[in-house]
């Protein structure tokens, strides 16, 4: 069986794909992965086929800080680019799904239930976090509208009148897309942000049920899976991290992660001096081109890029932007996070954590030496925040997840 990934977005969202791409090629079917051009490397390391698939997410610090405005970006990401190259990126998987059994597509591939029509063969979604289900039942915080969800406890009919405007708001957003359909000659069909991104071969949502319990307004076909972790190769920072790890006490991580980095220039400057405040060793995942300080102590090592399977373990708590990887990540090490949101899922990730009490949350206005060491000195000095998480962590069962989903795909074909 020959099953085709994609997937847009950043590491945190090709990851999981990643995962199942590797469960599936080792039960002997064919893999392909589609990804942005810029992860060709990480997927050939993986062993799997590439297909470069457009549009590309832009790197420039500007533009990511403008699509990660927390009211307004989510907005300006479909209007300005999914649905703006809605026709490059349907050529794009189309040609890679000629031939393929089954397609498996991750959130942004809106063209998916067109090109599984037009090739006569199955296709399922990857939902990575809770918000991309857009419960009433269970609301999200919406990072466009967060002040909804303090309203939850009124009852579901909230959030039901926001998903109704929502809706509306999502049509103009995906106007491209209708008339992407148009030219095909098909009729405008479902909004593709809330309904028709499901499949109806199986919608597959991969994190536990203490994480995001499945809804009765969950579509009908979505099966819950789990957190899955992808087995990266040894990354260049690995060495020079492991010998740090070694050489002392449990360090904090502060990372945020592969995009945010990129337009967050004064955060590890602020992690610097909240390590040095607090006595505490660090950590510092930078990814590229960040704003570093001059000169860090000995206690404080500063690496591109390392994998936090190999670091977290090690370490006695992690400061992160909340994306889905590295909560997932935080959670499997057993230990606390302080959160600091900026879009999209993050505000309702963290949410959830502070909800399970693994993590505390620090508004990204408000990032500063002292608020965060503040944050950081509470999760550190209370241990219900530490035995939470080694509790959670024995909950966390990636093999188990990979393979509910694999079995889904199989039965799907």
């Amino acid at each position: 069986m020959r099953i085709v990934f994609a997937s847009l977005g950043s590491l945190g969202d090709l990851h999981p794909m990643l995962a199942l791409a590797a469960e599936a090629q080792a039960r002997g079917h064919e893999v392909a992965v589609a990804a942005s051009p810029n992860y060709e490397t990480n997927v050939q390391r993986a062993g799997m086929s590439f297909q470069s698939l457009r549009p590309v997410i832009p790197h420039d610090p500007d533009l990511l800080e403008y699509y990660f405005d927390m009211k307004r970006g989510p907005g300006r990401l479909l209007r300005e680019v999914v649905f703006d190259q809605i026709r490059q990126t349907h050529a794009d998987l189309q040609r890679l799904s000629a031939g393929a059994d089954l397609l498996v597509v991750g959130e942004l591939l809106y063209t998916a239930p067109i090109i599984a029509e037009n090739l006569r063969i199955p296709w399922m979604n990857v939902i990575l976090a809770p918000t991309s289900m857009l419960s009433a039942t269970d609301p999200c915080v919406l990072a466009p509208a967060p002040f909804l969800h303090p309203f939850r406890h009124l009852g579901s009919w909230v959030h039901q009148m926001a998903y109704v405007a929502g809706r509306l708001q999502g049509r103009m957003w995906a106007s491209g897309y209708f008339r992407f359909r148009k030219e095909l000659g098909l009729p405008a069909g479902a909004n593709p942000i809330f309904d028709a991104k499901h499949s109806p071969h199986g919608t597959l949502a991969m994190f536990p049920s203490f994480f995001g319990a499945p809804q009765p307004d969950w579509p009908s076909e979505a099966v819950s899976c789990g957190f899955p972790f992808f087995q990266q190769p040894v990354a260049a920072g690995d060495e020079a991290v492991q010998e740090f790890l070694k050489s002392g006490e449990p360090p904090i991580v502060f990372t945020l992660g592969s995009i945010v980095a990129h337009f967050e220039p004064r955060f590890y400057q602020v992690a610097a001096d909240v390590a040095i405040r607090l006595g505490r060793r660090a950590v510092l995942l930078t990814g590229r081109d960040a704003g570093l300080p001059g000169h860090l102590p000995d206690s404080i090592l500063a690496v591109e890029y390392a994998r936090l399977s190999e670091i977290l373990p090690h370490a006695v708590a992690i400061v992160h932007a909340g994306g889905i990887g590295t909560c997932a990540e935080a959670m499997r090490a057993g230990i606390p996070s302080v959160v600091i949101p900026f879009s999209f899922d993050q505000p309702d990730n963290a949410f959830r954590m502070r909800r399970l009490g693994v993590g505390e949350i620090l508004s990204r206005r408000s990032i500063s030496a002292s608020a965060l060491a503040r944050k950081l000195q509470r999760i550190l000095d209370d241990r219900h925040f530490s035995i939470r998480a080694k509790m959670l962590s024995k909950n966390i069962d990636p093999a188990e997840a990979v393979r509910i989903a694999v079995d889904r795909m199989e039965s799907a074909v």
